[in-house]
């Protein structure tokens, strides 16, 4: 990690759905590799070291690392809600290629509108079952 040192401005999220769905893809070494590479997103916009891109209604971030890059890439797809300064972590996969799917796509999408729906109703993601 670099020596640059920005604010907090985020806390950062997994969607229920997204916990249960990482216990199941990562072993317990590439859980903690993930989960302190996803926690650097509380620095988001200024974390220069994260490879982070635009991706359909959400952002792509791309956890490498030598512990989790042995199955192809790790993939954490996020949503930033800005009046929370809460950043969601909606969806996490492994891709072979370097490249998303249309599904992948798709879902992530969509579990970003049903998101949204959710917090501009007051609703808690946590309690919705999801």
């Amino acid at each position: 990690m670099s020596s640059f040192r920005a604010e907090i401005r985020y806390r950062v999220l997994p969607l229920p759905r997204v916990q249960r769905e990482a216990e199941k893809l990562l072993n317990p070494q590439q859980l903690a590799e993930g989960i302190a590479l996803a926690k650097r997103l509380r620095y988001y916009p200024d974390a220069p070291d994260l490879k982070i891109e635009p991706c359909g209604e959400g952002m792509e971030l791309r956890l490498e690392s030598k512990a989790l890059n042995q199955q192809g890439w790790l993939r954490a797809m996020f949503y930033t809600h800005d009046a929370s300064k809460t950043i969601y972590i909606v969806d996490l996969f492994w891709k072979k290629t370097n490249r998303i799917s249309v599904a992948d796509l798709h879902r992530t999408n969509h579990r970003i509108r049903q998101l949204k729906a959710l917090l501009s109703a007051g609703g808690d993601p946590w309690k919705s079952g999801e």
